[in-house]
């Protein structure tokens, strides 16, 4: 038997299943015949569906097959499962969901946790402040109804690696009906046509397949904004528009599906375009990104001969005769010194009794020091933190989860940056040939049986994402691949300048976890080098600094002129002081932007997700978590 098929014959697994079954058949008040039926027996039922799944005896039963009425006019087709089905339905789900989620578009926003319409949302109002215009508003005609089950099983299989997992998925959307309106479902069975309405599973599934609808609009050039099988395309102009509208129609003819004509049009913002049953407008008040409002903030001190100190409850930034800052202690988290800045002996006092960290980089933005007051460490953690690492299968089972998160991460920044403002039209399919690159990359980074395997998959996929990532920019930038040591041009002095930042938040969500930020899986140890902060950034790097140099490039927010390249070769390209500032402020922004921890089960700003990562990570190391999940970004 398959791994995963192992894991969803779990007996803990199949009753958490029977849970939500029971549950949701609950959500009208009534408990139903068939649930009733099941309950009486739970126990002994969910042993023997246990027992059938392992023995690959397990057989569907027949859907009950119904018309209900749209509010649109006509029927909609609902294809209920038995109870038995719907408990393994639910269980598969939960092991598929993993490998299926990954390989979505970042604007598939039905039915995958953590994502909604308040996304699908603020996509929208991102695309208008990027400088859309226009709207292509369609949906898909009887899209379950009229999905081909052989080539979503194609998908299927290239996705799951346990051939008798995905043998179960078509024996379940292969079932046979009874019912009123069964015959719709053997019609459509006959054609090989058709996902039941009704099956948690078939959702799902349908966002695999319209996927591949996704990609091939994006490879022509056009953003699909998708909600199941509702969707909006931004367009610039009324004519691309009017373009995209006509692409989508070709496209899922090839896949064999159709337009909604009576629901497709064409809209302006102006006129308001309505989305899942919200209208977004040009000039109103949905935002694209939400950014938390911290009690606490990081100051950066920049400018060269700047002395810090502190007065009463306040700490002071002056230069000269000059006071550049003024702000009360308390509203201060950390100080960042970048270059030749002094700091007074009643200020560095003061900052270690209030807990204020100080950290010191030269002006390139090397990583100097830090001082800060003895955090100590939860001894039970690092304990078995350092176990953890002696123990090579459970080493590499974290390395994997921080590459397979980086990998993720890195193809949602890469789409996401094909849609910026200025991105090139041309990069389209470059972006999404990569893009499956990466995918395929995260699939054998899951699957490396051992660390060299896996730095070779994160190599890789590393060097396709920053070629790719750099043809985006203009040849003026000189960017063509990641180089640090010392970077030689703008794109790699502001990745540097980031990560080392990143890496200082890093550290610190460590040390606020209880864990040695020394103490790596991935990385490899060595004196002074924070390998487990090294380890944990590996996620948030392509969704924080990546992120703020695709904008501020894209963007005209910095230009090449605003770096300084010093003679000396070993000091390599820099940020010229104005350029520092406006970088300095796009990346604090980008950490105080929110974003849903699946985790904390809510929004919270990235630099919060970071420490709850490494409390994840502490967690699972001593057993209060089942796992480490990386943060992905969606």
């Amino acid at each position: 038997m398959g791994d995963l098929l192992r894991q969803v014959a779990d007996s803990e697994r199949l009753f958490s299943a029977w849970n939500e079954v029971r549950d949701n058949d609950l959500e009208d008040g009534v408990k139903s015949d068939q649930v009733q039926d099941f309950e009486r027996g739970a126990l002994r039922n969910l042993v023997e569906l246990s027992e059938q799944l392992s023995a690959g005896e397990y057989e569907p039963g027949p859907v009950v097959a119904i018309e209900v009425p749209k509010s649109s006019g006509g029927t909609r087709l609902l294809a209920i499962p038995t109870v038995r089905d719907r408990i393994v339905e639910r269980a598969v789900l939960e092991v598929m969901d993993p490998y299926l989620d990954p390989v979505l578009s970042p604007w598939s926003f039905a039915y995958r946790s953590g994502l909604g319409v308040a996304d699908a949302i603020r996509a929208l109002a991102q695309a208008r402040d990027a400088g859309a215009r226009w709207v292509v508003r369609s949906d898909i005609s009887d899209c379950f109804e009229r999905i081909p089950r052989w080539p979503v099983m194609t998908r299927v299989k290239e996705i799951l690696p346990d051939a008798e997992l995905c043998l179960l998925v078509q024996h379940l959307i292969s079932r046979d009906a009874t019912g009123r309106a069964a015959h719709r479902v053997r019609a459509g069975r006959k054609q090989g046509r058709g996902l039941h309405q009704g099956s948690a599973l078939s959702p799902a599934l349908t966002n695999l397949y319209l996927d591949a609808f996704d990609k091939a609009m994006l490879g022509r050039g056009y953003q699909v904004l998708r909600y199941a099988d509702d969707f909006a395309i931004p367009a610039d102009s009324q004519t691309e528009a009017e373009g995209a509208l006509s692409e989508a129609g070709e496209v899922l003819a090839e896949w064999g599906l159709e337009l909604n004509e009576s629901k497709s049009r064409i809209v302006s913002f102006d006129e308001g375009v309505e989305f899942l049953g919200r209208t977004v407008g040009s000039r109103d008040s949905v935002a694209a990104e939400d950014r938390a409002s911290p009690l606490e903030a990081t100051v950066y001190v920049t400018t060269p001969g700047a002395l810090v100190r502190s007065r009463d409850d306040r700490v002071r930034i002056e230069h000269g005769e000059k006071k550049l800052l003024s702000v009360n202690l308390k509203r201060v988290r950390q100080i960042v010194g970048v270059g030749r800045v002094g700091f007074s002996t009643p200020f560095l006092h003061r900052a270690l009794r209030q807990g204020v960290e100080l950290v010191l980089l030269d002006d390139i933005g090397r990583f100097q020091g830090r001082l800060s007051r003895a955090m100590g460490g939860d001894v039970h953690v690092r304990a078995a933190q350092y176990e953890a690492a002696l123990d090579g299968a459970r080493a590499l089972h974290f390395a994997r989860a921080f590459v397979a998160g980086k990998l993720t991460n890195l193809r949602t920044a890469l789409l996401r940056a094909s849609r910026s403002v200025n991105a090139p039209e041309e990069s389209a399919q470059d972006v999404a040939v990569v893009a499956d690159r990466l995918a395929q990359a995260r699939a054998g980074a899951l699957e490396a049986g051992g660390l060299a395997a896996l730095m070779g998959h994160e190599g890789a996929a590393s060097r396709d994402y920053f070629a790719c990532w750099g043809r985006m920019f203009d040849p003026v930038w000189g960017f063509t691949h990641r180089r640090r040591r010392p970077p030689p041009d703008p794109v790699n002095a502001m990745l540097s300048f980031g990560y080392t930042l990143l890496l200082n938040d890093a550290v610190v969500a460590c040390h606020i976890a209880g864990l040695d930020p020394e103490g790596g899986y991935l990385h490899s140890l060595a004196q002074g080098r924070a390998s487990l902060a090294l380890d944990l950034m590996e996620e948030f790097r392509p969704v924080v600094v990546d992120t703020v140099v695709t904008g501020l490039v894209l963007g005209a927010k910095v230009a090449p002129e605003g770096f300084d390249h010093p003679a000396q070769e070993d000091r390599g390209c820099r940020m010229a002081p104005e350029t520092l500032k406006v970088f300095l402020a796009a990346y604090e922004k980008r950490m105080l932007t929110v974003a849903r921890h699946p985790g904390l089960g809510r929004r919270v700003s990235y630099r919060v997700a970071l420490t709850a990562q490494a409390r994840l990570l502490a967690g699972a190391l001593v057993g209060r978590e089942d796992s480490y999940a990386p943060l992905v970004w969606r």
